[in-house]
């Protein structure tokens, strides 16, 4: 939390005090607005019976009237200003924590980007940097406005009694403080369960919207659902302890905050009976004590949420406390790639040595193999996002280890189709096009042709405008194997990696399409991992084949 705390002030610098004044003020005005007009009922109060007992007095109603009227006016515009001006600030943080943690994110390593589901990175992203707002509008504001507060409060009854403010303000300051520290301590343990839980049943949910097609026609739907229901379930038993700790917390608090009041109100008294106080500052002191009451009453409910923020906090340091990776070189150039490759605990290969290989431009490797041989990883060791070790090695332009050179350096070097088909939800256009500023509407149908999809996307309502979604409900499988292979090719990257690239198409298809790729192949290094060789590299001169084989 100390990070977040210092975030915070290095963000808003002279505004976190500025904000502090204003919800000071409103806290003082309050205050002070319960004394004055508590003072002056009872004064009126008095004059009335005085009247009807036949007794001249005089009373002036306009100077206190005239100072209620200023503490209601001061206290309205003072929330008012103070809800404003915090919550612009509120939105300056998000902005910050945003820009923090975006700008962190980007230089986390492909493969810790790849070890958390969608879902997790946007609860991090969305739900968790929501919660980073209870820090400001919770944690640091209420507390440091009250305890200015009760400082004020203190010097203000010591001019009338020292001894009780310095005892009242000892009081006040140990209810602040230990109920601001057990709160954290009562409330955390659960907080943190109940967010955790939050996470994992959003996830669920996620997981079965993205699924509800599958689930639907295997008639899965049901039992998808008890398990989702069972996370809801949980979650909510979560929450029903935490409200339980808060109210019985809550109870605590008011039980001892009125033996207090009812000790003032007794202190008083005795201090009025022995003439040792006047009646009206008697009144004000019990006034006081009653809206220091309201007040304190209300930490509980602000640090309830102190486990739920604390989770979120450390979930979201992780990504402030990754390594720095290399800066990006505009002006790289990929020549020649060293690979090998031994002893690695997700790779087999037929051969007992370790293999070495070197790829350079206009050259095709087949690295062939068995489901689970390690086909992948190769691909992931390549795009850098499975890192090496000592043993397994990929060295560039025999100069540069893979790991020391920045991942949008590489990322613009190498482009990678995977086994599964990434439809984006937008149109055809934009499945093909993301990313990329110069592409002319022709380059996209020239390569659109290359793959044959030309027919198709001429033949659907509104062209490349079709919006397809991302759920592939428009395309078949094969379509969708061809649009990604049509997006990667329009990146024109020299270093191109294909897992199994004609997946749900047709042999006479793929030979076609194959052969329509090979002047966009030319004078690039392409690896393709298959299952066994394709037909369509019979014919391939200079073909390096690569045997992986599980154990």
């Amino acid at each position: 939390m100390l990070y977040w705390f210092k975030l915070i002030h290095r963000t808003l610098g002279n505004r976190l005090y500025i904000g502090i004044f204003w919800s000071f003020l409103t806290m003082l005005s309050g205050v002070a607005l319960l004394m004055l007009s508590g003072w002056f009922i009872t004064a009126t109060a008095l004059i009335g019976m005085s009247i009807a007992a036949v007794i001249v007095v005089t009373f002036d109603m306009y100077m206190p009237g005239s100072g209620i009227r200023f503490f209601a006016l001061s206290r309205t515009v003072g929330r008012y200003v103070e809800r404003m001006y915090n919550h612009d600030s509120i939105l300056r943080l998000v902005a910050a924590f945003r820009v923090t943690l975006f700008r962190q994110l980007s230089m986390l390593p492909a493969k810790q980007l790849r070890a958390s589901s969608d879902s997790e990175w946007l609860s991090r992203l969305t739900a968790d940097i929501d919660a980073l707002d209870g820090i400001l509008l919770r944690y640091i504001i209420p507390p440091i406005a009250a305890l200015l507060l009760i400082i004020t409060l203190c010097i203000f009854m010591a001019f009338y009694w020292l001894n009780f403010a310095l005892f009242a303000g000892l009081v006040m300051l140990l209810c602040l403080g230990l109920t601001v520290r057990l709160k954290i301590k009562h409330s955390k343990a659960a907080g943190v369960a109940c967010s955790s839980l939050l996470n994992q049943t959003r996830a669920a949910i996620i997981e079965h919207i993205q699924g509800a097609y599958e689930l639907q026609t295997s008639q899965l739907m049901q039992q998808h659902e008890l398990a989702t229901h069972q996370a809801l379930d949980g979650f909510y038993q979560a929450q029903h302890e935490v409200n339980n700790k808060l109210g019985n917390f809550q109870l605590v608090l008011d039980i001892i905050l009125s033996l207090c009041t009812v000790g003032v109100i007794s202190i008083v008294l005795y201090m009025v009976t022995i003439n040792e106080m006047h009646g009206g500052i008697a009144v004000m002191l019990v006034m006081m004590s009653l809206a220091m009451t309201e007040v304190l009453q209300s930490f509980p409910a602000l640090f309830s949420t102190w486990g739920k923020t604390h989770y979120a906090a450390n979930r979201l340091l992780t990504l402030n406390t990754a390594s720095p990776l290399p800066q990006p070189d505009d002006h790289f150039k990929l020549s020649l790639i060293d690979i090998t490759i031994h002893d690695h605990p997700q790779i087999t290969l037929s051969q007992s040595q370790p293999i070495r290989l070197k790829f350079a431009a206009n050259q095709v490797i087949n690295i062939q193999g068995k489901s689970g041989a390690g086909k992948s990883t190769i691909a992931n060791l390549l795009i850098g996002s499975e890192p090496s070790n000592k043993q397994t090695k990929i060295i560039v332009n025999k100069q540069h280890d893979l790991s020391t050179i920045a991942a949008s350096t590489w990322h613009n070097t190498v482009g990678y189709l995977q086994q599964s088909n990434a439809i984006l939800s937008g149109s055809l256009g934009y499945n093909l096009v993301i990313g990329l500023t110069d592409v002319s509407e022709d380059a996209v149908w020239d390569t659109l042709k290359m793959v044959e999809l030309d027919k198709w996307a001429n033949s659907l309502p509104e062209g490349l405008n079709t919006w397809l979604g991302e759920s592939n409900g428009k395309v078949s499988g094969g379509q969708a194997r061809r649009i990604c292979l049509a997006r990667l090719i329009l990146r024109q990257q020299p270093l191109v990696l294909l897992d199994e690239p004609f997946n749900g198409i047709d042999h006479q298809m793929a030979a076609r399409i194959w052969n329509n790729l090979k002047p966009w192949l030319k004078n690039k290094t392409v690896v393709l991992l298959t299952h066994h060789k394709p037909e369509y590299l019979n014919a391939l001169p200079n073909l390096i084949e690569v045997n992986v084989n599980p154990k």
